[in-house]
């Protein structure tokens, strides 16, 4: 019987072929304990097509199984799932018995015909439909199975340092009292007399809100706020100290003969028929018997600034100062240590010994209040715990803590005026984590462009918001960046290939010298570089003018303006 068939490598139809041996030339194979092959099909191949006579394996006489046998056409490899068919045979002498055409040719390829796999077979199905090119990293299941097998982590520390400024944000606002909520200042009148020309005025203030629901900017900063004045020698205050020095050089005590009470203050002020000065006294005293009754003009330090006059208790308490009663000059007072003594502070701090660095680090736990802990811990946890389950607790604490240190280093750089407190750096440091796992994994994700646009949109939103005057901008962007760079060492990657593995040790090995680069340069200029001037137009990061009012000084409020 003929039979003209199409022969497929993954078909199993050459079960039929014999055990295979080798004497000498030629193969010998023993087709006693062979099963019978199911029909042959036609099917589409990349092997040639063979017109053969093999009516012995289909029902021939054992004569002609025997003559197959012998002239080596089948043979079965030991050890393999399936059957090998010989190079060629040639049916010479023309076959014998009716089912045999003389000068028949069988000329077939060596194929091996093991069974592959059903994951095999669907690869080289879709192989094939691809036109031959390989999978990509992400459809392959190779990949899939490195993905799945990457270990599974419990999100400890964000749920942690979120209940810990949860915590410290209640505990804000018991204990420093809510400010008025509002948007723009609101201005204080009140009349006090003057008790030393006895003459009552209209004295104004613009009284510190908070538009965030929560405590005033002086108690953040009394607490651990990020506030450059605290942190660093600042020359510009030390010049105008030296300034108000030599100005209360020409100070004189001055009595008031109704009641017999003193200050210092400046000759020309004192122009009224009930002030007088009392000769050259540089130095008010009570033993005087002109000032028996008391000095009452004493230095109040005003404002976050370390503003110092000389002035009366009422109208200290008015500005929400800080009236010094054993002091007589602004010089003997110390209004750095009445706005940066911390609860934790040993000692009284100066502004020449001002180095608290730790409020790079406790600013991160603070909130300015319920709105920006709402805002920001919600953005914390949604990120956070996600990331931690794939990185671990110790990956992200290193970013996290990178991120909100380098953005309040960014911040005092370029904004060194104003007090910031919140996690908002090291949020930004979380959302660049997203970047560097889509650049690392970037094979093996599906439609990574479009991942990528849309990052970048969220990212665009979240800085165009910044440049409103309630937010931090620069601790947005410095937090993003030192958390990008970061994330490059912290963060474990795949690879695919030899040469992407050794882009990618590339890629850590620069990071951390740009990481260590950076805040080396960062704290230098911080604590070296005082002029935020030298760079006009990085303004607009922080604050865009909208409109004429927009980022007026005194409309920044959530950022703590003095």
């Amino acid at each position: 019987m003929t039979h003209e068939t199409r022969l497929h490598r993954n078909y199993g139809a050459a079960s039929a072929v014999g055990e295979m041996g080798k004497d000498g030339d030629g193969f010998a194979g023993d087709l006693s304990d062979m099963p019978s092959a199911p029909p042959l099909q036609r099917r589409q191949s990349r092997y040639s097509k063979v017109t053969e006579t093999v009516g012995g394996l289909f029902g021939a006489s054992p004569a002609d199984e025997k003559r197959w046998q012998e002239s080596g056409m089948y043979a079965k490899r030991e050890g393999a799932r399936g059957y090998h068919k010989l190079a060629a045979y040639d049916d010479a002498d023309g076959g014998t018995g009716s089912e045999h055409d003389g000068g028949g040719h069988m000329r077939v390829a060596e194929t091996r015909l093991d069974q592959p796999s059903k994951q095999q077979q669907r690869g080289r199905q879709e192989q094939r439909r691809r036109g031959g090119r390989r999978l990509p990293a992400w459809r392959r299941p190779s990949v899939k199975r490195r993905i799945d097998a990457l270990p599974t982590f419990r999100p400890y520390f964000i749920i942690f340092i979120s209940l810990v400024q949860v915590g410290i944000t209640i505990y804000t606002l018991i204990e420093g009292k809510l400010a008025p909520i509002a948007f723009t200042p609101k201005e204080e009148e009140q009349l006090i007399t003057n008790p030393m020309t006895g003459i009552p005025a209209n004295v104004k203030r613009e009284v510190p809100f908070n538009f965030f629901i929560g405590p005033s900017a002086k108690y953040m900063v009394s607490i651990g706020a990020k506030f450059t004045l605290c942190m660093r020698t600042d020359t510009a205050l030390l010049v105008r100290m030296a300034a108000e020095a030599d100005r209360e050089n020409q100070f004189l005590c001055a009595s008031r003969s109704v009641n017999n009470t003193c200050g210092m203050m400046d000759p020309s002020e004192c122009n009224s028929a009930s002030c007088t000065i009392l000769g050259s006294a540089k130095q008010c005293s009570t033993s005087n018997e002109f000032c028996r009754n008391g000095i009452v003009l004493r230095p109040c330090c005003i404002g976050l600034d370390a503003s110092c006059v000389i002035t009366s208790e009422e109208n200290c308490t008015f500005f929400d100062g800080v009236y010094h009663a054993d002091k007589v000059l602004c010089r003997d007072a110390n209004c750095v240590g009445s706005v940066c003594n911390t609860p934790l502070e040993k000692g009284q701090i100066t502004v020449s010994s001002a180095n608290q660095w730790f409020r790079f680090f406790t600013a991160i736990f603070l909130q300015s209040g319920v709105i920006s802990a709402l805002l920001f811990l919600g953005a914390q946890l949604y990120l956070g715990v996600k990331i931690e389950k794939q990185i671990g607790w110790l990956r992200i604490m290193l970013i996290y803590t990178a991120s909100g240190v380098g953005g309040y280093l960014v911040s005092g750089i370029f904004d060194p005026s104003t007090s910031q407190v919140g996690c908002s750096g090291a949020v930004f440091g979380l959302f660049s984590i997203r970047f560097v796992e889509l650049v690392q994994r970037w094979q093996a994700i599906k439609s990574p462009c479009q991942n990528l646009v849309g990052l970048l949109i969220t990212l665009i939103a979240a800085l165009a918001m910044g440049t409103t005057p309630y937010l931090d901008n620069f601790a947005n962007v410095g937090g993003f960046i030192f958390g990008l760079i970061s994330s490059f060492i912290f963060v474990p990657y795949l690879t695919f290939g030899k040469f992407d593995a050794a882009r990618k040790c590339c890629f850590v090995l620069v990071a951390i010298l740009l990481v260590a680069a950076m805040f080396f340069v960062g704290f230098v200029v911080f604590y070296n570089t005082q002029n935020a001037e030298f760079c006009s137009w990085c303004s607009y990061i922080n604050c865009v003018p909208y409109t004429d009012t927009f980022c007026e000084e005194g409309f920044n409020a959530f950022k703590f303006t003095p």
